[in-house]
C-alpha cells in the first residue's frame, strides 16, 4: 500500500474507532481474504506481520483468499494467477470459464492481428524465451519425466499427426538446415555411428549372428564384443546385397581374415599369419575346442588359428573336414610349420608342381 494522505487518514480512522477485539479480527479477516496483503494489514492495525501470520494459521486461513466471482476460499498461490506487482481477485477456474466463453470469439475476429503480433514478439524476445524454457526445465525435471513416461503413446500419435500435416514444411526446413550445417551434421553422424549399439539395435542380427544382449562374436577370433551402430547397419545392408559386411573386433582380425573384401591380391597386400580358407570351418573348430590352443592351453589375449593336420595340398578332399583341423595359437602354429615336410616353403614348392 502506497503511503499517501488517503492511506494515512485510513490508518488513523481505524485506530480512532472504538472497536472491540472481535470486530477488529473480523475486519482484518475481511481485508485479508479480499486481497489485502500482509504488509498493508500490518500498517493499518499497527501490528507486526508475524502476529498476523500466527493469527491466520490459528484460524486456518493463512495463504487463502476469497474469489470475488464464486465466493469460495482457495489457496492464494496455487489457485490464483501469480504476477509481480499485481494481485488477482478471481481464481483460475472462474478466469478459465470466462476465457472459454469470450476468448474464442475474440480469436476468430482477430486471427491475423494476433499472428502478426506473436511473430514480432518472438523475434524480439528469442533469448528471453530460451532462458525462460531452461529455467522451467531445471525446476520441473521430475514432472517432465513423469509426464513423458505416462503419455508415450499420446506423444507418438501427436508426432505422427503433425508430420503428416506438415510434410512439405519439414522437407524445406531440413534442406535449408543441411545446406548451412553440413560440418555439424557430419560430426553428429560420426559420433552416432561410433557410439555403442543398444540391445534393440543388435537384436536385429539374431538371424545372421550369435547374439547375447548387445554383444556379438567376432567373425575371425570368435570373442564377444559390443559393436557400434555403424557396424550393425553395415552388416544389415550387407545381408540384403549379399556382400556380407562381417563384424570384427579389431583391424588386425579384419586384415588377417581371408574373406575380408573378397579380394585375393588387393593394393598394399600383406600375407596373413594364418592359412585357413573357409571362415565357417574355422568357427566350428574354435567352438569345438572352446577357443583354447590344443598344444599350450592358452585362451586369453592370444590369436587363434585353425591348423590342417593333413595339408590341403596332400588331401584336398579333406580341406573342409573339421576332424582334420585343430585350434592352435599363432606361436604354436609357426612351430608346427617349422617341422620337416610341413614347412611353408615346401608346401609352396608342392603347389607349383
Amino acid at each position: 500500500m502506497r503511503e499517501t494522505r488517503y492511506s494515512q487518514k485510513l490508518c488513523q480512522s481505524i485506530r480512532k474507532l472504538n472497536i472491540g477485539k472481535e470486530e477488529k479480527t473480523q475486519l482484518l479477516l475481511c481485508l485479508y481474504l479480499n486481497g489485502c496483503p500482509l504488509e498493508d494489514c500490518a500498517k493499518l492495525f499497527n501490528v507486526t506481520e508475524e502476529k498476523i501470520v500466527k493469527f491466520l494459521e490459528f484460524e486456518e486461513l493463512y495463504k487463502h483468499q476469497a474469489c470475488n466471482k464464486c465466493g469460495k476460499l482457495k489457496n492464494r498461490i496455487s489457485q490464483f494467477r501469480q504476477c509481480e506487482g499485481r494481485s488477482f481477485t478471481i481464481c483460475k477456474e472462474c478466469n478459465n470459464d470466462y476465457g472459454k466463453k469470450y476468448g474464442k470469439k475474440y480469436y476468430k475476429d482477430n486471427k491475423e492481428h494476433i499472428k502478426e503480433y506473436m511473430k514480432e514478439y518472438y523475434k524480439d524476445n528469442k533469448e528471453r524465451k530460451k532462458e525462460y524454457v531452461k529455467a522451467y526445465q531445471e525446476k520441473n525435471q521430475e514432472k517432465i519425466k513423469e509426464y513423458q513416461e505416462n503419455n508415450k503413446e499420446k506423444r507418438r500419435k501427436q508426432k505422427k499427426e503433425y508430420n503428416e500435416k506438415n510434410k512439405q514444411k519439414n522437407k524445406e526446413y531440413y534442406k535449408k538446415y543441411n545446406k548451412f550445417n553440413k560440418e555439424k551434421r557430419r560430426d553428429q553422424n560420426k559420433k552416432y555411428k561410433n557410439s555403442q549399439a543398444s540391445v534393440e539395435h543388435v537384436q536385429k542380427l539374431v538371424k545372421f549372428e550369435e547374439v547375447l544382449d548387445n554383444r556379438i562374436r567376432c567373425k575371425y577370433c570368435g570373442r564377444w564384443m559390443t559393436p557400434t551402430v555403424g557396424q550393425v547397419t553395415n552388416r544389415l545392408q550387407g545381408t540384403e546385397a549379399n556382400d556380407n559386411n562381417y563384424i570384427y573386433c579389431s583391424e588386425e582380425c579384419k586384415q588377417e581374415c581371408p574373406t575380408y573384401n573378397q579380394k585375393k591380391y588387393p593394393k598394399g597386400f600383406k600375407p596373413a599369419s594364418s592359412r585357413e580358407v573357409d571362415p565357417t570351418l574355422r568357427q566350428l573348430v574354435l567352438e569345438r575346442d572352446n577357443y583354447t590352443c590344443q598344444k599350450c592351453g592358452k585362451y586369453e589375449n592370444v590369436k587363434l588359428h585353425c591348423h590342417h593336420i593333413i595339408p590341403v595340398i596332400n588331401s584336398p578332399m579333406e580341406a573342409n573336414d573339421s576332424d582334420n583341423c585343430i585350434t592352435l595359437c599363432k606361436e604354436c602354429h609357426m612351430k608346427v610349420h617349422k617341422t620337416p615336410d610341413c614347412q611353408y616353403s615346401q608346401l609352396r614348392c608342392n603347389s607349383k608342381d
